[in-house]
């Protein structure tokens, strides 16, 4: 049932993707309970969430986050080729990892920045093999950059920036400098600013010495240990899969599943971070956990087994929400 939607490409699965998007908007609007609280946040985050209280605009910008955030996977899976063009399970775990991690009390920050890690991934990604990219490159440093200041833990990410460039290009000094300038140009920028109006100073700094020194096992809640438990092992079983079959049948696919395998292993700080729970631990691994258990799922040829997957997938999704509607 559900893999015959999601193995025929976008315009099939469009409704879909528009309905679950939509009944998880209805049934998140109406949960009085919020499951864990978000503690990982950064300057510009506390400043949004200090202006606007009402729930229905931080459920229409929650949801408008995770909805940029699917457009974002689709250019990158889809669009950029890594995976088959019909493919259309990355978007679908993707939606379903942005809506179970949503507070219906709060703006969640990693939602938003993971709108700027993404653009950032898309921009480097589209540089492969192309002429004259140093724009490109300036533009995904600077997003990555600037998500530091929604939510600190997102610093994890710069080395992963530099990895790109190695997997993606040969060495060119323009383009590494270009990349550097991109990254302190936020910082830059926000100091110059903190000069003049005498306020935070060195906040980028503090914030990343408080982040290292304060690494602490994360706060799980029972509600998401069904689905915790389920995705651990499908991304074991894509990755094992995904060696198997040598990573893919291009170059390109090869080199960016190599990419997708560093962001696991770097993003193991996010998953100890101080203030790290359930929700934020599932938005870090997000893109990885989309491709990885997406392209796994296509590529299974009996459709029952994947209807199965996806039932016990959307089961933990209904324990979730059950949770934040205080049924059980």
């Amino acid at each position: 049932m559900f893999a015959s939607l999601l193995n025929k490409g976008l315009r099939e699965s469009l409704f879909f993707l528009i309905a679950i998007f939509l009944i998880s908007a209805f049934l998140i609007y109406f949960s009085p309970v919020s499951l864990q609280n978000n503690n990982d946040s950064g300057l510009f985050y506390n400043y949004l969430v200090s202006k606007i209280s009402n729930k229905a605009a931080i459920l229409s910008l929650n949801f408008l986050f995770i909805g940029v955030g699917v457009f974002l996977i689709n250019f990158i899976t889809v669009n950029q080729e890594i995976v088959e063009k019909n493919n259309c399970f990355p978007i679908f775990l993707f939606l379903l990892l942005s809506i179970i991690s949503v507070n219906p009390l709060q703006i969640t920050p990693q939602i938003f920045t993971n709108i700027f890690i993404l653009f950032s991934i898309y921009k480097l990604i589209s540089i492969y093999r192309q002429e004259s990219v140093l724009s490109q490159i300036f533009e995904a440093a600077f997003c990555l950059s600037f998500s530091a200041f929604i939510t600190i833990s997102s610093i994890i990410s710069l080395p992963i920036f530099f990895i790109t460039l190695i997997i993606l290009r040969s060495f060119n000094w323009r383009e590494w400098a270009i990349a550097i300038v991109g990254i302190f140009a936020p910082l830059f920028i926000y100091e110059g600013v903190a000069y003049l109006s005498g306020y935070n100073r060195w906040y980028l700094f503090k914030a990343i010495a408080f982040y290292f020194k304060n690494l602490d096992r994360p706060i799980i809640s029972e509600y998401y240990f069904p689905i915790f438990f389920l995705l651990f092992v499908l991304l074991l079983i894509s990755i094992v899969n995904s060696f198997l079959t040598n990573f893919g049948n291009t170059i390109k696919k090869q080199r960016i599943r190599l990419l997708f395998l560093f962001v696991i292993l770097f993003n193991t700080f996010g998953f100890f971070s101080d203030g790290a729970n359930s929700c934020s631990i599932i938005l870090t691994y997000a893109l990885p956990l989309s491709f990885f258990i997406g392209d796994f799922l296509y590529n299974i040829k009996q459709k029952k087994i994947v209807n199965t997957i996806l039932t016990l997938i959307l089961l933990g999704l209904a324990v979730i929400f059950a949770g934040q509607m205080g049924i059980i």
